[in-house]
């Protein structure tokens, strides 16, 4: 820096020592990974900025200044990140948007909050199920989060009550076993903590908070429908939803524990304490500590999730649409009913994930007893139980594109499958899209397949130019000379349906 320059340099340092830089300023400059853009570069600016913004901070957290929303809440495979989303945005025309692979919802709440009609489509029950109540905007605002609030409330006050009852149940139920010549409780050993858990059920210390909970929305008339809104409004399978994050993070923050010896013997110890402890509650027919502590992390998510809703009300434009949600294999559904003026989306990467048989997972470990009224477009996920014989209904097990369990089944016609996929889906995109509407497809490599072309080729096919786009990758060059790729490269692709050609009038 030269000596006239020195004082504003300082100046600058100065100021970004009080101010951070935005994520947004980042993103306006390379990334130290490698990059390339294509395309007229008021578009292309953008799809870079917003893989910078996907690169730098990753998926489900946003980056500082950007809004938290409920972006993330309920653990979901992979997704876009919401600051990206946004950016992207700005390339895309219109008010309404379209993701038909909506996954946890990240393009609809984006969307929602920039004022535009959004529609969603996922093959997935779950991804569903995680759309919904990430973009539900109750009708009766703070008012049903209040009912919420007072129902995780009355689940805690509960407790020693529906203890009580299920003591005695489980102890009319072994005395009817001992008299068919039975011990078998049917339960196996929790690898996720909590005790045990019977096949397609919940850890046993849980159970209590679950029938507390089933007891509470079917008692309250503000939920169950007979006043406040609240069976219209979507709160019981709300409340579900959060008992299932509950006993989500349990069980990862179980799993991340790997204490050393000495802590082992100590934790040892204080769980003996802790048996007896129980076995006197289980005697008096009260809640054990370890089950008061679920149904107290249980109206702790629910204060999470009622403040992130209220967020979300707040961000979203009053007149804005609620988002509409189908859980179906987009390549059956009518286009007709999805016109749109653009497309945001990011499709499965070939042969990287397997989302329904992680939906299948998710349902059997939150137990059966979720049900009743949800969010509109999670239907699907509460009304159906997880079988105890793995016979699942077909929407939770066909549909998926690019699986990896298709890539491993089938390695050889992988590729021309995956092909044959990308024409599919793209047509449904373009006969969505109105003349003149953007598709931005966000993807990455894998299967030895190139996205890029990929999808380039699948949406000329489908009559979507394209238009603009860029590509994020990570490789690290090797001593015999070989590339290896530390990260999978990525694209962001910007298509364009073309206008239909007017034949002219003679």
């Amino acid at each position: 820096t030269s000596g006239s320059d020195a004082p504003a340099a300082a100046a600058r340092v100065a100021a970004n020592d009080d101010e951070p830089e935005s994520y947004l300023d980042v993103a306006s400059r390379p990334s130290r990974f490698e990059e390339s853009a294509w395309g007229p570069k008021d578009l292309s600016s953008i799809l870079l900025a917003a893989m910078r913004i996907q690169w730098t901070h990753g998926y489900p957290n946003t980056p500082r200044g950007y809004p938290r929303l409920t972006h993330g809440f309920h653990e979901y495979p992979a997704g876009m990140q919401a600051a990206a989303a946004s950016k992207a945005l700005e390339a895309l025309p219109g008010r309404a948007l379209l993701d038909p692979f909506a996954g946890g919802g990240t393009t609809l709440v984006v969307g929602m909050a920039d004022g535009r009609a959004t529609k969603g489509v996922d093959v997935s029950p779950l991804a569903c199920a995680v759309a919904a109540h990430r973009a539900w905007r109750p009708s009766g605002g703070d008012a049903t989060l209040a009912l919420m609030r007072d129902a995780a409330r009355a689940v805690v006050e509960r407790m020693d009550v529906t203890a009580g009852e299920m003591r005695r149940e489980e102890r009319e139920d072994a005395k009817a076993a001992a008299a068919r010549g039975e011990d078998d409780d049917g339960e196996v050993d929790d690898d996720d903590g909590g005790g045990k858990r019977k096949p397609g059920g919940v850890p046993r210390d849980w159970r209590v908070a679950q029938r507390a909970l089933a007891d509470v929305v079917g008692n309250a008339a503000s939920i169950d429908g007979g006043g406040g809104g609240g069976d219209g409004d979507g709160v019981e399978g709300a409340l579900w939803h959060c008992f299932a994050v509950a006993l989500q993070r349990s069980s990862k923050s179980k799993n991340k524990r790997r204490p050393y010896k000495r802590q082992r013997k100590k934790a040892a110890a204080a769980a003996a304490d802790s048996e007896t402890a129980d076995s006197d509650a289980a005697a008096a027919e009260t809640a054990t500590a370890a089950e008061t502590a679920t149904a107290t992390a249980f109206a702790r998510v629910v204060d999470e999730y009622c403040d992130r809703v209220g967020d979300v009300l707040a961000a979203v434009p009053p007149e804005t649409p609620r988002a509409i949600i189908v859980n179906s294999d987009v390549r059956g559904v009518d286009a007709s009913a999805f016109q749109t003026d653009a497309v945001l989306t990011s499709p499965p990467y070939p042969g990287v994930y397997d989302y329904l048989s992680f939906a299948r997972k998710v349902k059997s470990g939150s137990g059966s007893a979720a049900g009743g009224a949800a969010a509109a477009g999670a239907e699907t996920y509460f009304r159906d139980a997880a079988p105890g014989d793995r016979n699942w209904p077909a929407a939770w097990t066909t549909g998926e594109l690019g699986s990896r369990r298709a890539l491993r089944s089938d390695p050889r016609a992988f590729k021309e499958a995956w092909q044959r996929e990308q024409e599919q889906w793209l047509a449904f995109v373009s006969a969505s899209l109105r003349p003149g509407g953007r598709a931005a497809i966000m993807i990455g490599d894998g299967a030895n397949v190139d996205t890029r072309l990929s999808i380039e080729d699948a949406g000329a096919k489908a009559g979507l130019a394209r238009v603009a786009g860029c590509t994020m990758a990570l490789t690290r060059t090797m001593s015999d000379g070989g590339v290896w790729c530390q990260a999978r490269r990525e694209h962001l692709i910007l298509l364009e349906k073309t206008p239909t050609p007017t034949t002219p009038t003679e």
